[in-house]
Parts: structure tokens; sequence; C-alpha cells
């Protein structure tokens, strides 16, 4: 490998990711994307969602991949509800409203990728579809 593509390798730990916190005790981290590192085509975060988690619905212009670390939970997807646990991918396909639920005990922990340089266009869900 030439130094000038080593010098474009970027290596980020969590303690360096941009961390959102969210009232409950649950966090998102933003590790890799554009503005914080020079992504070209995606972003990579890293979230936390405590017991009793319960999202607004969002919907994203573009698809979001999830992988389960640790823990168990649910998207809320309208009024049905998609399980997922740890060891377990899914695949969020832009346009489809989501939500994030954790009804079990423990903490519930992914990474997820967007297909977009940076935290992509983003809307809430129409009221009608997160009832």
């Amino acid at each position: 490998m030439s130094s000038e593509a080593a010098a474009r390798i970027r290596v980020v730990p969590l303690a360096e990711g941009k961390r959102t916190d969210i009232p409950g005790g649950h966090w998102v981290c933003e590790l890799l994307s554009g503005p914080r590192n020079g992504a070209v085509g995606s972003m990579l975060g890293y979230s936390v969602w405590a017991p009793g988690a319960s999202t607004k619905q969002l919907v994203h212009e573009v698809d979001e991949l999830a992988y389960i670390i640790e823990g168990e939970g649910k998207l809320s997807i309208g009024k049905e509800f998609v399980s997922y646990r740890a060891g377990q991918a899914v695949l969020i396909p832009a346009g489809v409203p989501h939500g994030v639920v954790n009804d079990s005990a423990a903490p519930m922990s992914m990474v997820y990728v967007f297909s977009s340089p940076e935290y992509p266009p983003t809307c809430e869900a129409d009221a009608g579809s997160a009832d």
C-alpha cells in the first residue's frame, strides 16, 4: 500500500466519535462520515438503547443497515413490529418509517450504516403511521 493510500485510512475509537445523548439514557455516536473524516459514500455509527426506549418513527431517504451487537429490540413499522437480537443484521430500505423499541430488561446496542456520507435527510413519519 502506498503511503498516500495509508494516509487516507481512518481508525476512530468510540471515545472520539460525535456522541449525542438522547433523554432516557440512550445515545448515538457518529464515527465515520464525510464531515468527520472524509467518507465519500457512506457513514457509520454506534448506538445504545436503554430498556424502555421507544422512539418516534423516522423516514430516511437512503437505506439504513444495522448489526445488533448486544441485547434485543424491535422496529416499529407503522402499527407492526419486527424483532431482532444480537448477532443479526437489519436492512431498513429507504422510505420505510421506523422507530427503535427496547422493551427488554437489558440495553441493546447496534452499529448502523447509511448509504450517505453523513446522516441522511430524515423526517418524522406521518402522525397516522406511528399510531
